[in-house]
């Protein structure tokens, strides 16, 4: 029914944002990548979007990028696997290192997704498996050069920040652009909530976990 809403960002945080079209404001579910890739509030903004229908609600889903959106709907299409699962899965990582994840049938790295279990990661792979692997081979290349266009524009672009490792790295550019706070700060509660995360488990503290606790250390 919708393809995109093109307006003002009234409101943003990790999992949801609300965009005013015309006087109307629309509340979309949306993924971490795309949540770090918005403007500040009261800046102009343009999301791709599908909407849910089922007999109680009616959900609608934002995407900074159509590969985002693809993804999504193919992850609907794996059993058991609905809108709030597939987004789930979508946070945990980018469209691309997911991808592959699947090509190569690594469930174990689907499994650190927080909310994916085993049987679940085992139903992506061999459900989606097959188709992923015969998609062109540009199909990743595209994915990352569409968040980077969509980073640039919207004037959020964090370089990389030397030394760090990816997981740190995203998770220090989403508490800069949701909280919106300096690098150094950002860091600062990254680290400091990485700490406290794996002190309570042996397993590796789960990035959206980073992140929430990230943001408590910085408002």
């Amino acid at each position: 029914m919708y393809h995109h809403i093109a307006g003002t960002l009234e409101t943003k945080s990790l999992t949801d944002c609300v965009v005013d079209a015309n006087g109307v404001g629309y509340f979309l579910k949306i993924p971490y990548h795309t949540a770090t890739s918005l403007p500040n509030a009261g800046q102009k903004v343009k999301l791709l979007t599908y909407l849910h229908v089922t007999e109680d609600a009616h959900t609608l889903y934002g995407f900074a990028t159509e590969p985002e959106r693809q993804f999504f709907l193919q992850l609907m299409t794996v059993d058991g696997v609905g809108p709030k699962l597939a987004m789930t899965v979508l946070s945990g990582g980018r469209v691309q290192d997911i991808q592959q994840a699947i090509r190569l049938g690594d469930y174990s790295s689907l499994r650190r997704i927080k909310g994916v279990g085993e049987t679940t990661a085992k139903k992506i792979v061999l459900q989606l498996g097959k188709i992923l692997i015969h998609q062109p081979a540009t199909e990743a290349a595209k994915a990352a050069k569409a968040e980077n266009a969509i980073a640039a524009k919207s004037g959020n672009a964090v370089p990389a920040a030397p030394g760090l490792d990816e997981q740190t790295d995203i998770a220090v550019k989403a508490v800069m652009q949701l909280q919106e706070v300096s690098s150094d700060m950002a860091l600062a509660a990254v680290q400091r909530a990485w700490s406290e995360l794996s002190a309570k488990s042996k397993e590796p503290p789960v990035i959206q976990d980073v992140i929430q606790r990230a943001m408590r250390y910085t408002g």
